[in-house]
C-alpha cells in the first residue's frame, strides 16, 4: 500500500510529493509521509529512482507559519530539519527534485538535499531566513555553497534576497546546467529517472550509499551549528515579531 502522496510512475521510478500549490509548506505531516515512502522504496526492489515534487507554482515555501510561530518552535524546527535531510539521504536510490515551482528557506533546501535537481528559468530560489529573522537552517549554510558555489550561496544567505532560475544559471553556478524552462522540468527530472532507471540496480544502491554518507557527514555538522542558533533565536520576542510581520502578512 502506497501512502497518499507516493506513486511509481513509471517502471522503476517512484513520486513523493510534499507539498501542493493549496499547502506549499513543508511541515509535520509531509515528514510522515516522507517517512513511510522510504520504507516503500527500501522494500520495492523495482524502484531504481525517486522524484520528490511539489506544487506546479510552488515547489515548497519551507515551514508554515504556526509551525515557526508555535511556543515550541526551536524544538520542532530542529526535528524537521534533523529528519527531513536524513530521510533523504536514507532512500536507498537518488532522489531527483522537480523544482518547477518557486522554493524558498527551507523549502530550496528541500530539494537540495536530494541527490539531483532540476530548477525553472522563470521560478524563484532563494534562502530567505535572515530575512524572516532568523538564521539559516535545513542544511543551507552547506547546500547553499554546494549548489550556487561560494560567492553566489553566501551572498544568499546574508541577503536572503530571491533569484530566478535564468540569472542562476547566468551566474555560472554549479547548479545552472540543470535550470530549463519551466514546461521542461518534470521531463526533464523524468529523462535523467530514466537514464538511473537503465543502470543495474545493485551498483546505483551501492554508489548512492557511499556518495550519501560522505555528504551526510558535512550535512549533520552542520545541522547542529544551525540548531544552537535557532535555539538561540526562534523564541525571542523580537524574531516572533519579524515572521509575523514578514510571513503571515503576506510578504512571504
Amino acid at each position: 500500500m502506497t501512502t497518499p502522496w507516493f506513486d511509481e510512475v513509471a517502471p522503476g521510478i517512484g513520486s513523493l510529493r510534499v507539498a501542493t500549490d493549496e499547502r506549499p509548506y513543508f511541515e509535520e505531516k509531509a515528514l510522515e509521509f516522507l517517512r513511510a515512502a522510504v520504507q516503500e522504496v527500501i522494500a520495492n526492489e523495482r524502484l531504481h529512482a525517486v522524484l520528490l515534487e511539489g506544487g506546479g507554482r510552488q515547489f515548497s515555501g519551507g515551514a508554515p507559519a504556526d509551525l515557526l510561530l508555535s511556543p515550541d518552535a526551536d524544538k520542532r524546527v530542529e526535528r524537521l530539519m534533523a529528519e527531513a535531510g536524513r530521510l533523504l539521504l536514507e532512500v536507498p536510490v537518488p532522489t531527483i527534485a522537480v523544482m518547477s515551482g518557486h522554493a524558498v528557506g527551507g523549502g530550496l533546501m528541500l530539494g537540495l538535499w536530494c541527490d539531483l535537481a532540476v530548477l525553472a528559468e522563470e521560478s524563484l530560489y532563494g534562502a530567505n531566513f535572515l530575512d524572516l529573522g532568523f538564521t539559516p537552517g535545513m542544511g543551507s549554510t552547506v547546500l547553499a555553497e554546494e549548489a550556487f558555489g561560494v560567492p553566489l550561496g553566501r551572498e544568499l544567505l546574508l541577503t536572503g534576497r530571491l533569484i530566478k532560475g535564468r540569472e542562476i544559471r547566468a551566474s555560472g553556478a554549479p547548479i545552472g546546467y540543470a535550470v530549463v524552462p519551466r514546461s521542461e522540468v518534470r521531463s526533464t527530472a523524468l529523462r535523467r529517472a530514466r537514464e538511473i532507471a537503465d543502470l543495474p540496480r545493485d551498483a546505483v544502491v551501492l554508489l548512492k550509499r557511499h556518495l550519501a554518507s560522505r555528504r551526510g557527514n558535512r550535512l549533520r555538522e552542520a545541522l547542529q551549528e544551525e540548531s544552537a542558533m535557532h535555539r538561540a533565536l526562534l523564541t525571542q520576542p523580537a524574531t516572533r515579531r519579524r515572521i509575523a510581520e514578514r510571513y503571515v502578512s503576506g510578504d512571504r
